[in-house]
């Protein structure tokens, strides 16, 4: 991976007394970097972290950080103007991630009737999977793949099954 696949996020702040970093995140990357575990620190002497974020916490617009790893304090102070950046594939999966989160609640077709409920999804780096509240009380997990998923209309907040005739075989009820 090269410095050039990296996408800067924020700046990093000083260390403050509670073990916390302040960090200023840029507008657009705010929603998603509650759910960031992991990410870049780039120094100006082209130094470059991966760190591990243990914990953010918020005050109002500000927010603060703590990194599971040592010596980034001491290395903030021999070089200024500290980015806060993730890859590429890790800003989109973490977008893809929020999107997903929005259409909870939609309403879930097959064959023209509504079905159920999607009530959650189970989000790997591979695919996301929907969890679908049936009508009669069952769970049913379907792969948001073109061979299931058909559309998701955000419009009319529905989303529209194809194929599902075995997955439908397996669900178990939540009960």
């Amino acid at each position: 991976m090269d410095i050039s696949d990296l996408v800067e996020i924020g700046r990093l702040g000083k260390l403050e007394p509670d073990g916390f970093h302040n960090a200023l995140i840029s507008h657009p990357y705010k929603s998603i970097f509650d759910r960031v575990k992991q990410c870049f620190l780039i120094f100006s002497s082209h130094r470059v972290f991966f760190v591990t974020v243990v914990k953010t916490k918020s005050f109002g617009k500000r927010t603060f950080l703590s990194f599971k790893e040592d010596g980034i304090a001491e290395e903030m102070t021999r070089h200024a103007n500290v980015v806060i950046a993730l890859a590429r594939e890790d800003l989109d999966a973490a977008a893809d991630d929020a999107d997903i989160s929005s259409l909870f609640g939609y309403s879930v077709s097959y064959m023209d009737e509504v079905i159920g409920i999607l009530s959650g999804a189970m989000v790997s780096s591979m695919q996301a999977v929907f969890v679908i509240e049936l009508n009669d009380g069952r769970e049913l997990m379907v792969p948001n793949v073109e061979e299931y998923v058909v559309q998701i209309d955000k419009q009319q907040k529905t989303v529209t099954l194809q194929n599902i005739e075995q997955l439908l075989e397996l669900c178990t009820s939540t009960s």
